[in-house]
């Protein structure tokens, strides 16, 4: 039996999936293999003829939803054999996916352990139609089975699998994701946040940690295995101020690499910001998402005011930490007027680099509620946030196209204007312009160099940009000759 995952841009350096790298730890315990594959249909199909019974599995996130189906209803033509699970955000928010042709099944909610009895059932031939968390499609019938309850000691977990991603990508990474719990107590109107709480109601606390014991454990292995910069992924690093005091004194003492957090303006105190200063953080990102306190308030649900933010700002960039913020523009209910309020909040707030996004209201969230309210959605609105490459343009209607245009080009000049803000003028003529290629070759610049030479430190940024434009302008074929060529071959 072998559990095959297939990656999406699996030579790109983000391309760290942990709940693939958590649930492999778990099946390999007990004996289970397991294999991550570039996800491409010929050497995907030539993998499965090697093996006598396999499980396709798909993390799936939305962005990725539409990719992945057509990949797996090619492979399943060919190989009808295969069983194909799908399991991650979207087939947790969407289970209804399992209806597609050549989908088997799909796994609402946490994986880790659904994923090992669904194994052992197959392994053994028995029925895997009543499988908590598992929607299981067969002889068209679909068996909707409710969500087991949460891994209360997420302790009880090994440590994160990283070993398929280096063999499949042929490469150790020099920075690492980790998560050091699961869960967020808030509500933000365009996050899926709200929905897990109540898919999970009565099943478990949401909000989890690990211990800094079991979080050190992992780290230790990581800067032997020569990791130079972690990023902590978690939605909300400072969450558990006692628990944040305990890890920065260890981590200095045991860790001491650079390292990147999350935080939310009205958590951050000058105490926690001293903590993580103290323990080596390079950079802190903080959501600011709109200027405009109206938008902020009831259109994002995020309840804090311009005074936290600026505040926070102050002692973030006071205690020589990089600030990084993340905006939202075309909110629903809003305009290009408040558009350029939040660029103005950003010039107050001074980050080392303002990253920004056009909103993409997925269905299920109450963020696309307000828009489906408002008349803003397409008939193909789902099809259009999954292809709305990670918020580059609109996916909802608006009654100005030249007021669209001006937002869209606003996201290409926003990490600009904030850097210069003597600029706006200017900036506010150019985005009246025709959407063209030369706004969106200044925008990739800007992301490119606030995330490799301002999120993380040059000295791994540098080489991973470089890596990045090798894979871009150096076909494949061609970089291996040139590795054939330094080899001597």
């Amino acid at each position: 039996m072998l559990v095959l995952w297939p990656v999406h841009q699996l030579e790109m350096d983000h391309s760290q999936y942990l709940g693939i790298m958590t649930i492999s730890a778990v099946l390999k315990e007990h004996t289970i293999s397991t294999e991550v594959i570039p996800a491409d249909l010929e050497r995907i199909s030539k993998r499965v003829e090697r093996e006598e019974e396999v499980i396709l599995a798909f993390s799936t996130p939305s962005a990725h939803a539409t990719v992945y189906i057509e990949l797996n209803r090619q492979l399943k033509r060919r190989h009808p054999q295969v069983f194909s699970v799908f399991g991650g955000t979207h087939p947790t928010y969407f289970p209804e996916m399992v209806e597609e042709e050549g989908v088997d099944g799909v796994c609402v909610g946490e994986g880790e352990y659904p994923m090992l009895e669904l194994v052992a059932a197959r392994a053994a031939g028995k029925s895997v139609n009543s499988l908590g968390n598992w929607w299981i499609k067969e002889d068209g019938t679909i068996h909707r089975n409710p969500v087991r309850p949460l891994i209360e000691d997420l302790d009880a977990l090994p440590v994160p699998d990283r070993s398929i991603f280096r063999r499949a990508a042929d490469q150790s990474s020099s920075h690492a994701i980790v998560m050091t719990g699961r869960g967020c107590p808030y509500h933000c109107s365009y996050c899926y946040n709200h929905v897990y709480h109540r898919l999970y109601a009565g099943k478990g606390n949401v909000v989890r940690r690990r211990s800094v014991d079991h979080v050190m454990g992992e780290l230790r292995q990581l800067k032997e295995d020569g990791c130079g910069f972690i990023r902590f992924m978690d939605d909300l690093f400072i969450l558990l101020p006692e628990w944040v005091h305990e890890f920065a004194g260890r981590y200095r003492e045991e860790i001491g690499l650079p390292f990147s957090c999350l935080v939310r303006a009205n958590l951050v105190t000058e105490e926690i910001v001293a903590s993580l200063e103290e323990a080596g953080c390079h950079r802190i990102m903080m959501g600011i998402e709109a200027g405009n306190e109206r938008l902020r308030l009831e259109v994002l649900k995020r309840r804090m005011s311009t005074e936290q933010i600026l505040k926070a700002a102050r002692i973030i960039r006071g205690a020589g930490i990089k600030l990084v913020t993340a905006n939202i523009l075309a909110l629903p209910g809003g305009s290009i007027r408040e558009d350029w309020e939040t660029v103005d909040l950003n010039i107050r707030a001074r980050p080392h680099y303002a990253s920004a996004s056009v909103l993409q209201a997925f269905p299920g969230t109450e963020i696309h509620e307000i828009a489906e309210h408002l008349g803003l959605l397409e008939d193909d609105h789902l099809e259009r946030v999954s292809q709305g490459g990670f918020g580059f343009t609109t996916a909802l209607k608006g009654t100005d196209p030249g007021e669209i245009r001006q937002i869209e080009n606003l996201h290409k000049f926003f990490p600009v204007v904030i850097w210069f803000p003597w600029l706006k003028p200017v900036v506010r003529q150019l985005i009246k312009l025709p959407s063209n290629r030369l706004f969106e070759l200044m925008y990739m610049a800007c992301i490119n160099f606030g995330t490799h030479f301002i999120s993380i430190p040059p000295a791994i940024g540098g080489p991973l940009l470089w890596r990045k434009l090798n894979r871009r302008f150096l076909p494949g074929s061609r970089r291996s000759a040139k590795r054939a060529e330094a080899a001597g071959a």
